[in-house]
């Protein structure tokens, strides 16, 4: 048995969330629309979890001897 069909009025760049997920309304190839995981800025990740993002001289002790693009 398929479920209604229900028209929804969206637009691009709109949050919608389903099941308690979140997306983004975005364009596709096609020009229509589909749903994506929007970007999730680090500082709300931070928040949620506890955590902070790691100091310069964190990073560079972590990521010492590693090899690098040139571009950073």
């Amino acid at each position: 048995m398929a479920a209604p069909v229900r028209k929804l009025d969206i637009a691009v760049g709109d949050l919608v969330e389903i099941d308690g997920r979140r997306y983004e309304v975005v364009p596709d190839r096609t020009g229509g629309v589909t749903l994506e995981s929007p970007i999730t800025p680090m500082a709300e990740i931070d928040a949620e979890q506890g955590t902070r993002p790691a100091s310069a001289e964190d990073f560079e002790r972590l990521t010492a001897g590693m090899p690098s693009d040139g571009e950073g």
